[in-house]
């Protein structure tokens, strides 16, 4: 056997178990996939059967452990969410009081619950009926990975590092790319060719 063929053969052999480690990586994603999709299911189906079991005591036995930690979990996300409604709640009302209104008389701000105008005297009644409200500053946008609250014209989540999208979507350089794009195809398109 030559040095050429010794060489060949290693190359041979190096380049079959690189195949067989890459569809080994292949087939292992594909593996994790699946128990993914599985657990996913199991998680379904066991919560279908627990919502149609647990009023069984022949079901239940042996089992009282699960069914009483399921039904503990379920009282404590309806004690977490009864918090968070009164935390919504809460805000809402804040919201409402940080309020303010202009004076028709003298333009002043007037707040949600001032009884008179600062400015001029005038009562609520009247600066309510004529007035319109104040803007109210706008509501925190979330980070749509994290939900973190995130400043409007950020461009990345400082909790979580996501890059987002500008309010309007693309940037407008990006949107005047895109068109130039379509009038240089459209053009090229019409030309007769050669």
């Amino acid at each position: 056997m030559s040095i050429f063929d010794n060489v060949t053969s290693t190359i041979n052999r190096s380049t079959a178990a690189a195949g067989r480690a890459a569809e080994t990586v292949k087939i292992k994603a594909h593996i994790s996939e699946v128990n993914k999709r599985r657990q996913q299911l199991a998680a379904q189906l066991g919560a279908s059967l627990y919502e149609e079991t647990r009023g069984n005591e022949a079901l239940r036995a042996g089992r009282e452990a699960l069914y009483d930690g399921i039904a503990a979990c379920d009282a404590e996300r309806a004690e977490y969410q009864k918090q968070l409604a009164e935390i919504e709640a809460q805000a809402a009302l804040q919201a409402e009081a940080a309020r303010t209104y202009v004076c028709p008389t003298c333009g002043s701000a007037v707040g949600a619950s001032d009884m008179f105008c600062s400015g001029c005297g005038t009562s609520r009644e009247v600066i309510l009926a004529q007035a319109p409200a104040a803007p109210i500053a706008q509501p925190t946008v979330f980070c749509p990975s994290c939900g973190a609250p995130v400043g409007e014209g950020d461009a990345f989540c400082m909790a979580c590092g996501a890059k987002r999208e500008p309010a309007g979507g693309a940037s407008a350089a990006a949107q005047a790319d895109e068109a130039a794009a379509a009038t240089d195809s459209a053009v090229t398109s019409d030309q007769p060719s050669a």
